[in-house]
C-alpha cells in the first residue's frame, strides 16, 4: 500500500500559519497487522500470512471509499459540492474531557463567553484524533466515547475529520477498520430486521467480503452520529442480548448490544449527540464524555479567513462580529458561523445599509432573503428584486418548506421522501431551487435507497423554517393547525403572549429538546423587526404603504397592551423559576436574548 499522502497540518489556536504535516511511516503505521495487531516480520506488510490479498484490497477499497466521501464538504450551497475541500476549510474546534460543571441558567451567555479561558485540567483541549487516547493520569482502556455538543457546533464534521485523516493514514493507524454511521441514515431502516454484518454490507457496500470471522479479528471502530436524531430512542433495559454479528434483530437492539459490550466486545464505539439525548446512554456504558464547545475566539477568527480568501473582505465580517457582544459569542457554533459569513459578505458586497443582525433570529432571517435572492439570480437570470423584498410566489414556495419542516420536526423526522414534499404541495425541483435551504441526498447503491432522501441543510434551518410557518399560522388564525399543535382548548383569539407561553410549555414536555431552538425562534420572530423583514411569511401578504402602517399600529397597540413584550418576558421569567429542569429551563433565557432582552446577561 502506498504512503499517505501528505497534507498540511490543521492550526490550533496559536498557530494560524500553515505549516507542512510529515505523514507516518510506513515502519510506524505498519508495525503491526492491520487486523489481528500482531507485530508483523515484515515491517512493509499490511497483514499477517492469514490475511488473504482479496481481503486485504476490501480493506484498502475501503478506505478508498471513505477518502472519497469525507474529503470533500458542503457547507449549504451546491455551488461549493466540486470545491470545498474539508482540509482547506476545517478548523480545530475546543473539545474538552467531561461535560459544564453546572448550567448556570441566568448568565449562560456569559459562562460560554469565559469557557475558553478556563485553565483546569479538565477544561485541557482534546484533539479530535485523540478521542480514544487516555491521558497520563487515566489508567483506563477507553472502549465507548460519547462527544455532546449543541446543534451546528461541528460534532459531524470532527466525524468527517477524523474519519478522513484515519482514511489517508495519518491518525489512528491502529484501527484496522472503521465504520462511521449515522443515525439519520439508520432511520431510514424503520422496523426492519438486520444482523450487524448485514448493516455493514447494506451501509458500506465496500465491505461485502467482510465476513464474521473478519469482524472477530479486526480492530474494529464503529461510529454512530446525531444520536438524538435516533428513531426510536435507544432502550437498554428492555431489549434481548445479542452476541452474534449474524444474528438479525432491530437496529436498536443491535446498537445497543454493542454499545454493553455483548456485540463485539473488542470493539470501539464513538457516539455523538446533541445534550438532550445523552440521557437515553446509562453513563455506566460510557468510558469518556467529551464535550465539543465550539471555536475559541481565534479559532472564530481562523474560520472566517479560511472561508474567504480575500483578507480585506474577511478582516471586515471579523470587525463587524466584534461589535455585537451577543453575535460574537454566537459564532461558537460553526454552523453558526458559515450563516454569519453568508449573510455579511452579501451585506459587505451589495453595500448595503441597515442594522448588524443581533440573534439568532436576526441572522436567519436575513440569511432566507439572500437565499431568496440567490435562488432568483440563478433562476431568474439576473432579474433585480431587493433582498428585503419577498414576492407571494416566495412566501407561497417558503411556506411550503415551512409546513414541511414543521410538521416532520414535530414527529422528530428530519428527513423525508418524495410522497412527504407531495403532501406539502411541493415537488422537488420547487424545493431544490433553494439550495442553501433544502438540499438532496442521492440514491446510494444500497437496498435500503431505493427513493430518493431529502433533508434540509442543517437541522436548525429546519427548525427555523418550522417557527415562521407556525408564526404564520398564529397570524392567519389557522385553528386546526393551532389545536393540533398546542391542544384542542386552543382559543383562537389568544393573544401574543398567550401563544408564545402555550408553545413554550409545549417545547418543556419534549423528553429530548427537540423544539427548543424551533420555540426560540417563535420567540424571535415576535419583535416587530423581524416581522418586517419577513412581513409575506408572517401574513402581511399586502406590502401596500397603506397595509404595512395599518400592521405596524396593531404592533404599537399590542405592544402597549396586555400582550406587550414586557408581559411576555415576565412569564417567561415566571415559567423559569418554577419546577423545570436546568436544562431546560436554560432555554427559556435563550428565548429572552432572542426578544433582545438584556437583563438575561
Amino acid at each position: 500500500m502506498p504512503q499517505p499522502l501528505t497534507f498540511c497540518n490543521e492550526p490550533g489556536p496559536s498557530d494560524t500559519k500553515k505549516k507542512s504535516k510529515t505523514p507516518v511511516s510506513v515502519e510506524e503505521q505498519r508495525s503491526s497487522c492491520a487486523l489481528c495487531q500482531d507485530v508483523l516480520k515484515d515491517p512493509v506488510s499490511t497483514s499477517c500470512a492469514h490475511t488473504d490479498r482479496g481481503l486485504q484490497e476490501v480493506l484498502d477499497e475501503h478506505r478508498i471509499s471513505l477518502k472519497r466521501r469525507c474529503e470533500r464538504v458542503t457547507e449549504g450551497s451546491e455551488e461549493t459540492v466540486s470545491k470545498t475541500l474539508l482540509n482547506r476549510i476545517y478548523t480545530e474546534l475546543y473539545i474538552t474531557e467531561g461535560l459544564s460543571e453546572e448550567v448556570n441558567t441566568q448568565h449562560e451567555v456569559k459562562q460560554l463567553e469565559t469557557a475558553s479561558k478556563k485553565k483546569t485540567l479538565r477544561d485541557a483541549p482534546i484533539k479530535c484524533h485523540d478521542i480514544f487516547k487516555a491521558s497520563p493520569d487515566q489508567q483506563v482502556h477507553i472502549r465507548v466515547a460519547l462527544t455532546v455538543g449543541v446543534a451546528g457546533v461541528g460534532k459531524t464534521f470532527s466525524v468527517q475529520k477524523f474519519t478522513l485523516d484515519w482514511a489517508e493514514g495519518l491518525e489512528n493507524q491502529d484501527v484496522s477498520l472503521l465504520i462511521p454511521l449515522s443515525f439519520r441514515e439508520l432511520n431510514l431502516i424503520k422496523a426492519e430486521q438486520y444482523s450487524l454484518l448485514r448493516l455493514l454490507h447494506v451501509f458500506h457496500p465496500t465491505l461485502q467480503k467482510v465476513t464474521a470471522e473478519t469482524l472477530a479479528v479486526c480492530s474494529v471502530l464503529f461510529i454512530f452520529d446525531g444520536l438524538d436524531e435516533s428513531r426510536p430512542s435507544l432502550d437498554f433495559h428492555n431489549n434481548e442480548v445479542v452476541s452474534d454479528v449474524t444474528q438479525q434483530s432491530s437496529v436498536n437492539v443491535l446498537l445497543t448490544n454493542l454499545i454493553s459490550g455483548n456485540l463485539l466486545p473488542s470493539a470501539l464505539v464513538w457516539i455523538t449527540s446533541r445534550p438532550a439525548a445523552t440521557n437515553q446512554i446509562p453513563p455506566a456504558r460510557v468510558d469518556r464524555v467529551t464535550e465539543v464547545r465550539g471555536f475559541t475566539d481565534v479559532q472564530k477568527e481562523e474560520y472566517f479567513r479560511r472561508r474567504f480568501s480575500d483578507e480585506e473582505r474577511s478582516g471586515r465580517i471579523i470587525s463587524h462580529i466584534k461589535t455585537s457582544r451577543s453575535l460574537h459569542i454566537m459564532c461558537l457554533i460553526p454552523v453558526f458561523c458559515w450563516i454569519t459569513a453568508t449573510v455579511l459578505d452579501h451585506m459587505l458586497t451589495t453595500d448595503q445599509r441597515g442594522e448588524l443582525p443581533q440573534t439568532l433570529t436576526d441572522m436567519y432571517s436575513h440569511f432566507l432573503l439572500v437565499q431568496t435572492k440567490r435562488k432568483k439570480q440563478k433562476y431568474d437570470e439576473g432579474h433585480e428584486t431587493s433582498p428585503r423584498e419577498l414576492t407571494k410566489a416566495d412566501g407561497k414556495l417558503l411556506l411550503k418548506l415551512g409546513r414541511l419542516a414543521f410538521e416532520h420536526l414535530e414527529k422528530g423526522n428530519i428527513m423525508f421522501y418524495q410522497e412527504d414534499l407531495e403532501q406539502c404541495g411541493l415537488d422537488a425541483t420547487e424545493a431544490l431551487v433553494y439550495s442553501g435551504v433544502c438540499t438532496e441526498i442521492f440514491k446510494r447503491e444500497s437496498v435500503i435507497f431505493q427513493k430518493t432522501v431529502y433533508c434540509f441543510v442543517h437541522l436548525s434551518i429546519q427548525e427555523f423554517l418550522a417557527a415562521v410557518y407556525l408564526f404564520h399560522c398564529y397570524s392567519k388564525r389557522n385553528t386546526e393547525v393551532l389545536k393540533d399543535f398546542l391542544g384542542s382548548d386552543w382559543e383562537n383569539d389568544s393573544s401574543l403572549d398567550v401563544f408564545l407561553s402555550e408553545a413554550m410549555k409545549k417545547s418543556l414536555t419534549s423528553k429530548n429538546g427537540h423544539l427548543d431552538l424551533f420555540v426560540r425562534f417563535l420567540h424571535g420572530l415576535s419583535l416587530e423587526s423581524n416581522q418586517r423583514l419577513l412581513g409575506g411569511l408572517l401574513g402581511q401578504t399586502d406590502n401596500s404603504p397603506e397595509m404595512i402602517q395599518r400592521a405596524i399600529n396593531t404592533l404599537k397597540e399590542m405592544r402597549s397592551e396586555d400582550t406587550s413584550a414586557d408581559r411576555i418576558i415576565n412569564t417567561l421569567k415566571e415559567m423559569s423559576s418554577k419546577d423545570t429542569s436546568a436544562d431546560r429551563s436554560i432555554n427559556i433565557f435563550h428565548c429572552l436574548t432572542e426578544m433582545k432582552d438584556h437583563s438575561v446577561h
